[in-house]
């Protein structure tokens, strides 16, 4: 059992770091575009590739933050229709959802990694001004759905242990991990 509580803050530690990568990433976007900005208004020039850098960093910063957005229930959920549900049944359609998200998410796993080395061994260049190499763009994406994956297995773990609690009288919300209150 020690050795789950430490990976999971392990997990949780990782999820920061990638969330702490968004941040520093969405920094430098806000530094390149007013950088742009100030010099297509002061010299008339601006840079071409940077509105493509920007793409890529924008799919980068989607999938950094997936994990931790999920971890912490920031995700759409359906609390009107749960709310009329018992607690139990409530335990028991967020554990189905939990498994659900699981599969999915092998199932992305699978597929994007799938893409993503196929492109690496096939050397897929990008047609775009910078024609960059597409698997380094590409590859946090089943880095996150890896992430994603893990944390809706430790999602269905405790949804599952409220719903085996016969005397549930809440819903079993996902432990936050510690020093993310807010």
């Amino acid at each position: 059992m020690r050795f789950l509580q430490k990976a999971g803050r392990a997990f949780d530690k990782l999820v920061n770091f990638l969330l702490l990568l968004s941040a520093i990433l969405i920094l430098l976007d806000t530094l390149a575009i007013a950088q742009d900005v100030i010099v297509r208004k002061i010299a008339d020039f601006t840079w071409a590739p940077l509105y493509e850098l920007l793409t890529y960093t924008m799919v980068w910063l989607t999938f950094l933050g997936t994990a931790a957005i999920y971890r912490d229930n920031g995700h759409v959920r359906m609390e009107s229709i749960l709310g009329m549900l018992s607690k139990r049944a409530q335990d028991l359609l967020n554990f189905a959802t939990s498994c659900v998200v699981v599969l999915l998410c092998l199932c992305c796993l699978f597929l994007t990694a799938r893409l993503t080395i196929n492109d690496y061994l096939n050397h897929f260049v990008l047609a775009t001004v910078l024609n960059p190499v597409k698997w380094p763009i590409e590859m946090i994406i089943p880095i996150s759905f890896l992430v994603l994956t893990v944390q809706a297995v430790r999602h269905t773990v405790n949804y599952f242990k409220a719903y085996r609690q016969p005397t549930s009288s809440t819903p079993a919300e996902p432990q936050r991990p510690a020093g993310t209150e807010s």
